[in-house]
């Protein structure tokens, strides 16, 4: 989705792929605003290895209407929720892997990417960026479990389960909208060959308000030449 995002303001996704360290790896970065063009708020945090899930998950909300004498409602759509991502990371600090670092500073390096920004007086703004995943979001819960000590103490080894909620600001929701419902107002600019009805069969569901689209576009003929003109497509009445 924020792929679409990007793509739309023209060189915001390439900004954004810009600040990746590592684009093989999964990366936490820090944000001002997610669009139309990314503001790092400081360094991002990319993980020694990838993880083994990306969990993603989205859920749609609907009101149920059960009419006088029915046992079955119908569900009438309200919105979809914001969706949710989780997976774990693993630090190690043993060297094991021919990368050696210090597990309680990569947890001290995590916490001040994903967590309280005192500017923002709130969490860090967020972009998750994983290959072909780019979710934008802020974090909801960080665990953390240690499970390798050096003899002193101090950890060797540990999990960290991360997740987040999507999050948006309003440049993010305008060009995030599909905006393909008929009760919106539509301006679509038309291309070569296209024709009125055409339009209102996709935007309405049905050919038949083209004339109601002509009168409110001053059109005097559905012959008129329309390639390269600005047509509104009011929304229907209730």
């Amino acid at each position: 989705m924020i792929n679409q995002v990007f793509n739309a303001v023209g060189t915001g996704h390439d900004q954004l792929m810009n600040l990746v360290p590592l684009p093989g790896r999964i990366t936490i970065l820090p944000v001002k605003k997610y669009a139309p063009i990314p503001i790092p708020t400081g360094l991002p945090f990319t993980a020694m290895f990838n993880p083994e899930n990306w969990d993603q998950n989205e859920s749609y909300e609907y009101d149920e209407v059960i009419a006088d004498g029915e046992h079955k409602g119908k569900q009438v759509f309200k919105h979809v929720k914001s969706s949710e991502l989780s997976f774990e990371l693993l630090l190690d600090g043993t060297g094991a892997s021919g990368e050696k670092r210090e597990v309680t500073k990569l947890i001290y390096d995590l916490r001040k990417t994903v967590g309280f920004n005192g500017d923002e007086h709130r969490p860090n703004k967020l972009f998750i960026i994983w290959g072909y995943f780019i979710f934008h979001g802020v974090i909801t819960t960080m665990d953390v479990t240690y499970t390798l000590f050096r003899a002193n103490g101090t950890p060797l080894r540990a999990k960290v389960s991360l997740s987040f909620k999507e999050d948006t600001d309003s440049v993010t929701q305008v060009l995030e909208s599909d905006l393909q419902s008929a009760d919106l107002t539509h301006v679509r600019t038309m291309r070569s060959g296209e024709r009125l009805d055409q339009i209102c069969k996709a935007i309405y569901g049905s050919p038949r308000f083209q004339l109601e689209v002509a009168r409110a576009n001053q059109l005097t003929t559905f012959r008129q030449e329309l390639t390269g003109k600005t047509i509104q497509l009011p929304p229907l009445e209730k």
